[in-house]
């Protein structure tokens, strides 16, 4: 018997339609703020909000500030954040909108965003000057300024920072803001001098001397000089006026005479040093660098506020301006100990140094002994009461080499010190010495080596070990024009103008 199985099949579909996604919902923290005039907000804000989604999640949202037109709203997955809100070009005060949209997992957008009306005030900007970033008192032609600035509305909103020099109403110039961060600022002015009395200045940015489109008229050669700076934020407020003064003075000469004697005859000898530079047809230019006393344990002087405290760039490229410079002094204590970095640029250039002071002993670990042609002083031997050297008037100063013997006028001196230098071929000068023992309390002509002047294995520094004004005294005159002809002109090359 054949039983027979009929199959038929089932229609198993669902009838009906899916529901259609929902739209997220947004809200703000804050939905309405309700200020007096003198409350309003500074444009720096903190905004939070949050959005949920009835058949989903939210995957992120969508804000725009004033203009909520497509094309103007900006994604985000946070839910708060610190925003500057613009405030209209020329405006002190404004109402300024805030909206935010949610965005749920499939796309779909809140079509009735959260907003809110900030009633915000615009804040101005303030500039403040860097006083050690400031010329000194009196400058050459190069000089540099630095300045901060400022905004309680926050960084973002400055437009710009400006320059002027002397005419502030119509000579503004722009320095560029590089990072919307960016608080502080420095330039350099090289000034051409060229005019009768007034110059041009090409400027260079930042302490690595970027050089720079902008030029600085107006500038007064020989004549007080003002520096203004000033910041503009997007609503156009602007700070106050920073200014600074200073006295710019024209350069005259490829020569330089640094002052850095301190001591009672400063002047005196800085009137003979120009005599007799004038004597070889030298002219020069002078910086006074005898302020500050001594301090620590090695009794160096601080830098002198004659120079610019900025090193690098600013004095480094300001003493690079000559080609060479007559160093005068009254202590190994003194500026000299800074010559190693602030002439850096200068030996680069070429330039040369005839540096002169009283020789006296030093540590053998003072830098300044790698800087001096000085390998080392002379040591006494203290076990036998030697106090060290003397020099008496007449004395013979003999060269080693070229160059006139001279004779010592300075009157009697207990602290001249001789000294060993790098190379016995870098000797100048030898001096006829005594040396009293302690105990015994005899003088005796010294025998050793007598080095009081040399010049470094490069060639462009001398060091001599007695002030030239003390071969000058007591109605005695060395021919001191013939030495500084031989060191200056035949070994330095300074130039004589005709």
């Amino acid at each position: 018997m054949v039983t027979a199985f009929i199959l038929s099949s089932c229609d198993t579909s669902l009838d009906g339609n899916l529901d259609e996604n929902l739209a997220p919902n947004t809200s703000l923290t804050v939905d309405n703020i309700e200020v007096d005039e003198g409350s309003r907000l500074s444009s720096r804000v903190s905004i939070s909000w949050w959005g949920d989604d009835p058949d989903g999640y939210v995957e992120g949202y969508e804000y725009a500030i004033s203009d909520t037109s497509e094309g103007n709203w900006r994604f985000t997955t946070q839910t708060d954040s610190v925003f500057i809100l613009p405030i209209s070009a020329g405006q002190e005060i404004e109402d300024v909108l805030f909206a935010v949209r949610s965005v749920d997992n499939e796309g779909k957008i809140d079509p009735n965003p959260a907003s809110i009306e900030f009633p915000l005030r615009n804040s101005a900007p303030v500039t403040e000057l860097n006083t050690l970033e400031l010329p000194p008192d009196t400058t050459y032609t190069i000089a540099s300024f630095g300045w901060t600035i400022s905004d309680p509305d926050g960084l973002p909103t400055v437009q710009k920072t400006e320059i002027a020099i002397n005419d502030s109403i119509n000579g503004w110039i722009e320095i560029p803001i590089e990072a919307d961060d960016q608080q502080e600022f420095f330039i350099s002015v090289d000034i051409n001098q060229d005019g009768d009395s007034e110059g041009t200045a090409d400027v260079y940015l930042g302490r690595n001397y970027r050089p720079s489109s902008n030029q600085l008229d107006g500038f007064r050669l020989d004549d007080t000089n003002t520096f203004y700076v000033r910041t503009t934020d997007a609503a156009l407020a602007v700070s106050e006026i920073q200014s600074y003064e200073w006295y710019l003075k024209r350069q005259t000469s490829n020569v330089l005479v640094l002052n850095d004697d301190a001591g009672s005859t400063s002047q005196e000898n800085l009137e003979y040093t120009l005599n007799r530079l004038a004597g070889l047809n030298i002219v020069a230019d002078v910086i006074d660098i005898t302020d500050g006393e001594g301090f620590g344990s090695n009794g160096v002087v601080p830098l002198s506020e004659s120079f610019p405290r900025i090193i690098e760039p600013t004095l480094d490229r300001a003493l690079s301006q000559w080609d060479h410079i007559y160093w005068i002094s009254s202590s190994l204590q003194r500026n000299i100990n800074y010559a190693p970095e602030i002439l850096n640029g200068f030996f680069e250039s070429g330039g040369t140094v005839f540096f002169t002071t009283l020789s006296r002993v030093q540590s053998s670990s003072n830098p300044i002994l790698n800087f001096l042609p000085v390998q080392e002083y002379v040591s006494i031997d203290a076990s036998r009461g030697e106090t060290g050297f003397q020099i008496r008037d007449t004395y013979e100063i003999r060269p080693i080499g070229n160059g006139p013997l001279l004779n010592y006028n300075g009157g009697l001196n207990n602290g001249i010190w001789p000294f060993i230098p790098f190379d016995s071929g870098d000797a100048l000068y030898e001096a006829e010495l005594l040396k009293r023992g302690f105990f015994t309390g005899r003088l005796e002509f010294y025998e050793g080596p007598s080095t009081i002047a040399a010049i470094n294995p490069e060639g462009n520094l001398i060091f001599f070990g007695i002030p030239l004004i003390d071969f000058s005294g007591y109605g005695q005159e060395s021919d001191v024009e013939a030495l500084l002809q031989e060191l200056l002109i035949n070994r330095l090359g300074f130039t004589t103008q005709q």
